[in-house]
C-alpha cells in the first residue's frame, strides 16, 4: 500500500485517502486526481479543512512553489473535478454493462455490489431494492439529474452496480464517490444537480 504525508495535518495515510497537487503552468496549485501530471507533488487529506489550512498557511508555496489563491475557489474547483470524475466512472461502468439504471431494470437483477439512490427517491421503493439486491454499499445523497447524465437520461432514481469479474470498475467507482463526498457542500445549489447534494450516511 502506497502511503503519503498530508502537508496540512502531517498525518501519513494511504494515497487513496489523499489528493495530490502539482504546480501548474500558470504557477497555481493544480489537483492531480489521475496521478498523471508531471512534476514534484504534495498531498492533502480529503477534507475541506485540509484545503483551507494549506491555502491560508501558504503550504503549497512551501512544498511545490505554487500559489493557491482563495480556499473557497479551490474547494469549488475540487468539488467540480471530483463530481465529473464520478460521472466518468459511472459512464465507464455503464458501457461495461455493470451499471444498471432505473428501478424497472433493477427489478430483473438478483444481486448488486453497490447502489446509488437519488435523494428524492421513494424511501419505500429504495428499501425494497436494497433488501432484494443486498448491496455491499449504498450512497443515497445524489440528485436524480446528476445520476441520469452518464446514462443520457434527464434523471434516474436508482443505479445498481453489478458484480465485476475483475472488480476494478466497481471498486474505482466506489473510491471516486468516497473521495467526492467530503467536497459536496462546496458546490452551490444554483449550479445544478450535484450542487444540491448534502452528505448522508453510507450504508455498508
Amino acid at each position: 500500500m502506497v502511503e503519503r504525508r498530508c502537508i496540512a495535518s502531517k498525518e501519513i495515510k494511504p494515497a487513496e485517502e489523499l489528493i495530490r497537487f502539482v504546480c501548474g503552468p500558470d504557477g497555481m496549485a493544480v489537483p492531480d486526481l489521475a496521478l498523471k501530471l508531471p512534476g514534484r507533488g504534495c498531498w492533502l487529506s480529503l477534507s475541506a479543512d485540509a484545503v483551507q489550512t494549506a491555502c491560508q498557511k501558504g503550504l503549497f508555496m512551501r512544498h511545490i512553489s505554487a500559489k493557491a489563491g482563495d480556499s473557497d475557489a479551490m474547494l469549488s474547483q475540487l468539488a467540480h473535478l471530483l463530481a465529473k470524475r464520478v460521472q466518468q466512472s459511472l459512464a465507464l461502468a455503464r458501457r461495461a454493462g455493470i451499471a444498471i439504471g432505473g428501478g424497472g431494470k433493477l427489478a430483473s437483477q438478483e444481486t448488486a455490489v453497490g447502489m446509488l439512490i437519488a435523494n428524492d427517491a421513494s424511501p419505500r421503493e429504495a428499501k425494497a431494492h436494497i433488501r432484494r439486491l443486498s448491496p455491499d454499499w449504498v450512497f443515497d445523497d445524489f440528485a436524480s439529474d446528476y445520476l441520469g447524465q452518464p446514462f443520457g437520461r434527464e434523471s434516474l432514481a436508482y443505479i445498481g452496480i453489478l458484480p465485476d469479474s475483475k472488480s476494478t470498475l466497481a471498486e474505482q467507482l466506489k473510491t471516486d464517490i468516497t473521495r467526492f463526498r467530503p467536497f459536496m457542500a462546496a458546490m452551490a445549489c444554483q449550479e445544478g444537480s450535484a450542487g444540491c447534494i448534502t452528505p448522508s450516511n453510507t450504508k455498508r
